[in-house]
């Protein structure tokens, strides 16, 4: 088993690059040739990305659904502590499934990953 993580870091909804790498995340986990062992850490305004209650009536994708779905399919999802913070957001803030985490974490993770993207 292939051991993936995501590093994503773009704002939501402001470009499409965090709804590119969950697209990502989304294609390797239903991928049925090889399971995945994927990873998401969010840094940077991809925090802003799993906060609870979006509402995106004039797009055709919603990226709170979109973790949901990756959180359903026991992806862990953590966001930079140090981001986080700067940006106001708080575990209350966030969804179901997603927490916040440190660099020791990433660190971690990076070490164990066969393949680490950044997005």
């Amino acid at each position: 088993m292939q051991k993936i993580l995501i590093v994503a870091h773009a704002s939501p909804y402001g470009t499409e690059k965090l709804f590119n790498s969950l697209r990502i995340a989304l294609a390797l986990k239903d991928y049925e040739e090889q399971a995945v062992d994927l990873k998401l850490f969010l840094m940077s305004d991809a925090v802003w990305g799993v906060l609870k209650h979006q509402t995106t009536p004039d797009l055709s994708y919603n990226l709170q659904q979109m973790f949901e779905i990756l959180s359903a399919q026991q992806v862990p999802i953590l966001l930079c502590k140090t981001c986080a913070q700067a940006r106001g957001v708080t575990e209350e803030m966030i969804i179901e499934g997603a927490q916040i985490g440190t660099l020791q974490d990433l660190t971690r993770w990076t070490l164990d990953a066969d393949k680490v993207m950044h997005i």
